[in-house]
C-alpha cells in the first residue's frame, strides 16, 4: 500500500490512497483504486469514463503515479495516438474524440512515468515514452533513485535532463544503471544533461565490455552544436563519453570512472571546451592496457579545443591526438600515467602545452611530439610553456623516460620553452639535418655532437638536452 499526499490551493489538503500493483511480464494491470475527499478522478479514471459530459476545457485530474493534482487543456488538434503521460486521447461513447494535452508550467517530474527506480526492473521503456512526448525545451527531473535502462535512451529533442548533482550532500543521488548496452544516445544539438550519474551494471575493469556510456551522435551531413554535459559521472564503459562531430558545446564539471577510454572524439568535432574540473580516472588498483584519457581519432581533422582544469590519472595515455590542430592544454593535471602523458601525433599542429602537472608512474614520455606527416608546413608552432613533468620512483629498471621527445621529421617550428623538468634523462629532440628546429629558454648541459644547423641555445630551462638524427640516419 502507497500513500500520497498532494495539496492544492484552493481546495486544501486530501488525501489519496491506491494500490498499485504492476506485472512487467504481462499487458494485464490491476486496476488501481482511488478514493480522496474531493471525489477527483485519476488521469485513467477520465480517460476510460467514456463520458463526454465531463469534458471540459481544462480538467484537473490526478496523476496516479505522482499523486499530484494536475491539469489537463482540450485541444483541437490531435495528440500523439500512444501519449500516456503529456498528451492523451479520449473516446467517448457517443463517437466523439477529445485530445488533451498536460499544461506543464515547471520541471516534469520522472515520478509521472510509471518507473520503479529499484536498480532491476526495466525502467527504459516508460522513460523512453516520456522523453518522446516532451517538447523541446522542456526538462525532466530525475528522482534520487537508480533507474535500470535494459536498452540505451535517444534523445531527439533539445530538452534538458537533471537530477540533483552527484556532488551534492544527498547520500542516494540519481543514477541511470545499464544492463551491458549504451546509455545515452543524443541525436539532436542543444541537449543538455547534469547532475546524475550513469554506470553499467559490470564494469570495464571486471569483465571487458565494448559498451559507452553517453555518445553524442552527429554525422558528416548534420553536425551537432550546444551540447552541455555537465556534472555527470560515467562508470565502467569501455568509452565513457564519445563525441561524433560535434561543435560548440561544452563539458563541465564531468568524472568519469574505470573505462579503457575517458573522452573519444571523433568526426570533425570543433570549438568545444573540457573544463570545470572534469576528471578521467581508473582507479589505482587496475591496470587497462591502452586506456586513453582524451583520444583525438584521426579519421577527420579536429581544431579548437580547449581542456582547462581536468583531472586525467593511471592511464597509459593521458592525450592521445592525430590531425588535431589549434588545442590548448592548460592548467591541468596528468597524474599517475602508465606510459605517456601527451602524445601529438601525425597531422597536429598549434598546440598550447601550458602550466600543467605531467607525472609518470613507469618508464615513459611526459610529451611526445611525432609531427611526421607530410608536407611539413601542415606541422607547425606547438608551444609547452611552464609545465612540470615528473616520474614517480619504481621498481623498473629506466633507461627510455624522457621529457619532451620531439621527432622533427617533417615538422618546422616546433618550439619548446620555459619548462621546469624534474627526475626525467633528457629532452631528446630528433630532426633531419637542415630542419628550422627551434629550442629556447633552455638551462641545460648541452651535448651537440656534431651540431645539427638551425638550432638556437639560451639558458632558462633545467634538464639535458641532447640532439641526435632520425632513425635510420647516420650523424655527420
Amino acid at each position: 500500500m502507497k500513500k500520497y499526499v498532494a495539496s492544492s490551493s484552493d481546495a486544501g489538503q486530501f488525501y489519496l490512497c491506491f494500490h498499485k500493483t504492476a506485472f512487467k511480464n504481462s499487458s494485464l494491470k490491476k486496476k488501481q483504486k482511488m478514493t480522496n475527499n474531493l471525489h477527483v478522478l485519476t488521469i485513467n479514471e477520465f480517460i476510460d469514463s467514456q463520458d463526454p459530459n465531463l469534458d471540459k476545457e481544462i480538467v484537473t485530474l490526478i496523476d496516479q503515479y505522482s499523486g499530484e493534482l494536475v491539469n489537463f487543456r482540450k485541444q483541437a488538434k490531435p495528440v500523439p495516438a500512444n501519449g500516456r503521460y503529456l498528451y492523451r486521447t479520449k473516446i467517448n461513447n457517443d463517437e466523439s474524440i477529445v485530445y488533451y494535452k498536460r499544461i506543464v508550467t515547471q520541471d516534469i517530474s520522472i515520478k509521472i512515468a510509471e518507473v520503479y527506480g529499484d536498480g532491476n526492473t526495466d525502467d527504459s521503456p516508460e522513460i523512453q515514452q516520456l522523453i518522446d512526448e516532451m517538447e523541446t525545451g522542456q526538462v525532466l527531473r530525475l528522482d534520487n533513485k537508480r533507474y535500470m535502462l535494459r536498452s540505451p535512451l535517444q534523445i531527439n529533442k533539445a530538452i534538458k535532463i537533471k537530477g540533483s548533482s552527484v556532488k551534492s550532500n544527498i547520500s542516494f543521488p540519481p543514477f541511470l544503471i545499464t544492463n551491458n548496452n549504451d546509455g545515452i544516445i543524443l541525436n539532436t544539438s542543444g541537449v543538455v544533461l547534469e547532475g546524475f550519474g550513469i554506470y553499467n551494471i559490470i564494469w570495464h575493469t571486471t569483465s571487458p565490455n565494448t559498451f559507452t556510456g553517453i555518445k553524442v551522435n552527429g554525422i558528416v551531413e548534420n553536425h551537432i552544436n550546444d551540447i552541455i554535459l555537465r556534472d555527470l559521472t560515467i562508470r565502467g564503459y569501455h568509452t565513457a563519453l564519445e563525441v561524433n562531430h560535434m561543435c560548440s558545446s561544452q563539458i563541465q564539471t564531468l568524472k568519469t570512472e574505470n573505462c579503457k577510454v575517458g573522452i573519444h572524439v571523433k568526426g570533425l568535432s570543433a570549438h568545444n571546451a573540457i573544463s570545470g574540473n572534469t576528471s578521467i580516472m581508473i582507479n589505482h588498483h587496475y591496470d587497462i592496457p591502452g586506456s586513453r584519457g582524451i583520444w583525438f581519432e584521426g579519421s577527420f581533422p579536429k581544431e579548437g579545443w580547449r581542456i582547462t582544469h581536468t583531472n586525467i590519472c593511471n592511464v597509459y595515455e593521458g592525450i592521445y591526438a592525430e590531425k588535431a590542430s589549434q588545442i590548448n592544454v592548460n592548467h591541468s593535471i596528468i597524474d599517475f600515467c602508465r606510459h605517456t602523458g601527451i602524445t601529438i601525433a601525425e597531422g597536429c599542429n598549434n598546440w598550447n602545452i601550458n602550466s600543467n602537472y605531467i607525472a609518470l608512474s613507469q618508464p615513459g614520455y611526459g610529451i611526445f611530439l611525432a609531427n611526421n606527416a607530410q608536407p611539413s608546413a601542415l606541422s607547425r608552432g606547438n608551444k609547452i610553456v611552464d609545465n612540470d613533468l615528473f616520474i614517480y620512483e619504481h621498481a623498473e629498471n629506466d633507461t627510455t623516460s624522457i621529457g619532451i621527445n620531439i621527432i622533427g621529421e617533417g615538422s618546422f617550428y616546433d618550439e619548446v620553452r620555459g619548462n621546469s623538468l624534474k627526475n626525467f634523462k633528457a629532452y631528446d629532440i630528433k630532426t633531419d639535418t637542415g630542419l628550422k628546429t627551434t629550442i629556447i629558454h633552455n638551462k641545460c648541459l648541452s651535448e651537440i655532437t656534431p651540431n645539427i644547423m638551425g638550432n638556437f641555445l639560451a639558458n632558462d630551462n633545467l634538464g639535458t638536452v641532447c640532439y641526435q638524427k632520425a632513425a635510420n640516419q647516420p650523424l655527420s
